[in-house]
């Protein structure tokens, strides 16, 4: 299967998804929880815990930026603990995808 993806969405920076992160939680209403500085924190940890009726715990990457090793196994070890862990980027960012999810934690809280 090939991935056709929009150039906005090769273009975008992780600092970009980022402040559209910050800004659904504001508009949504959302806590959101991101470590000022990712060098002190334990390697691997994603760069978003968000909460409304569930966590989510979400890694953002540029369209095509790579998860570390300590980042898969993060997220492999919160999944397994049955968490709701995965991956964001900008992609999912213009397909509605991150809306949609931040969206379906604020309305049922």
């Amino acid at each position: 299967m090939v991935r056709v993806v929009s150039g906005a969405a090769a273009a975008m920076t992780e600092a970009e998804l980022d402040r559209a992160v910050r800004a659904l939680l504001a508009d949504l209403g959302l806590f959101g929880f991101h470590p000022y500085d990712s060098r002190r924190s334990a390697p691997g940890w994603p760069d978003w815990t968000i909460i409304g009726s569930r966590v989510l715990f979400r890694e953002l990457k540029t369209q095509d930026g790579r998860l570390s090793s300590a980042q898969r196994t993060v997220l492999y070890l919160l999944q397994s603990a049955g968490q709701d862990a995965g991956t964001w980027r900008p992609a999912d960012l213009l397909n509605g995808t991150i809306a949609k999810e931040l969206g379906a934690i604020a309305r049922s809280r």
